[in-house]
């Protein structure tokens, strides 16, 4: 039976159907149509609620953290929550990876993000932005970088140059460390503002809500130094905020320092072992994957062999599905099979087969195989497997346990032939 979100190609034109679905599974988290189109909530439903209620039962200016693992959906989720929330509160969400220089971080980067992102929010949504006091706290800087615009054009530089220039980045860091109480004052004028805005209009006043996404994808020592070095200046603006926040980092030690400082919400991957009461988690994703192709193109023995072997991490199952439409395609076949779903997981086998450090991790994952704790690994052990993949970690019913990465397991199987 064809599905209703799914966009329709003649019965006779496979190879169009297989392209539809190709694109259907674009490894871009939801949003905007596509949010509307392909969205879910059988495993998503609770992290959504639990997220908005925190935003709206916590204190005035609470920060809070979304924790997972890269590829279990966190971005779709958030930008979930940003919709649902949009009548109560003035959104400001960017990604952190669009805005900044990932490779070269600094705690007072995320900081004039914040600032710069919210005069462009208020700029699009018609709300009158103080740029006098953006284009008073620029000065120095427009000097030192030879800059001659003002207010949205200098917005809009500042944004670009902030991201790919060294030196423009540099002298933002100087400018902004050293006028930090003004930049806060600032960022407080925007986000009055904002509340004048909706006040004068006659609706209901509004709280302003950050969600900054791709937070966690940092290195190890850019997370650590910007979340636990820089944490006064990322709870120093006057308004509730959402940090993604990278898994390994969580098991640092020095994370227990600032835990208490914020709400956090974690992200599961779905669960697909069958020893764990999987079967409900497979059936969840398979009414996803159907969302986005008509189920006669694929055979239900392919479709939960990738499921199985994603271990429930949203991000491998999209792109098995990817690679099998394209596969199909190429080989001109009518259907995916089994063997094309064995050919695409295999690809990701090979990659952990080329990535995974088996002298000196080939062990302590065996260990875990099976007895689905962590006992026998050091903390550094684990940041390091919990990083590229290797293990995931699940979280379901109360309980918490680890285990390998299914494609990984394959590795460690053929190792022992």
């Amino acid at each position: 039976m064809s599905n209703n979100n799914i966009t329709e190609a003649s019965d006779n034109n496979i190879t169009e159907a297989l392209t539809i679905a190709y694109n259907n599974f674009d490894s871009r988290p939801l949003a905007g149509e596509t949010l509307r189109k392909f969205y879910i909530d059988d495993f998503t439903k609770v992290p959504v609620n639990s997220i908005k209620t925190t935003i709206k039962i916590s204190e005035k200016f609470r920060k809070m953290l979304v924790i997972g693992h890269r590829g279990c959906g966190k971005s779709t989720i958030l930008n979930k929550v940003a919709e649902e929330l949009s009548n109560d509160f003035h959104i400001v969400s960017f990604s952190a990876a669009e805005t900044l220089n990932m490779n070269d971080v600094e705690t007072i980067d995320i900081l004039i993000s914040i600032y710069l992102q919210i005069l462009k929010s208020m700029n699009n949504s018609k709300i009158n932005a103080p740029f006098q006091g953006f284009n008073d706290i620029m000065k120095s800087v427009k000097s030192k970088l030879k800059i001659t615009e003002a207010g949205v054009n200098l917005l809009r530089i500042l944004t670009f140059k902030i991201k790919v220039e060294t030196e423009s980045r540099t002298a933002l860091r100087e400018e902004f460390i050293n006028q930090i109480e003004i930049l806060n004052a600032n960022i407080s004028d925007c986000i009055n503002s904002i509340h004048q805005y909706y006040q004068d209009k006659g609706i209901k006043s509004k709280d302003v809500l950050i969600i900054i996404d791709d937070l966690d994808k940092l290195a190890p020592e850019f997370a650590e130094k910007t979340f636990f070095k820089g944490y006064n200046l990322l709870t120093m603006p006057r308004a509730k905020i959402i940090y993604t926040f990278p898994l390994d980092t969580y098991y640092c030690e020095a994370f227990m320092a600032f835990k208490d400082r914020y709400a956090d919400q974690f992200i599961s991957l779905v669960v697909v072992d069958q020893a764990k009461n999987g079967d409900i988690g497979i059936k969840k994703l398979r009414k996803m994957v159907l969302q986005r192709i008509d189920q006669k193109y694929i055979e239900e023995q392919a479709l939960e062999k990738m499921i199985l072997a994603s271990g429930g991490l949203l991000r491998d199952l999209i792109k098995f599905m990817q690679d099998a439409c394209k596969e199909a395609i190429v080989n001109e076949a009518t259907i995916i099979d089994k063997d094309i779903a064995e050919d695409v997981i295999n690809e990701t086998v090979n990659h952990y087969n080329r990535l995974f450090d088996y002298p000196n991790y080939g062990d302590e994952v065996a260990k875990i195989i099976g007895q689905s704790d962590r006992t026998s690994l050091t903390n550094r052990n684990l940041i390091y497997l919990l990083k590229y993949l290797f293990v995931l970690e699940y979280r379901f019913e109360g309980e918490l346990w680890y285990d390998a990465h299914p494609c990984l397991k394959k590795v460690i199987s053929s190792h022992k032939k």
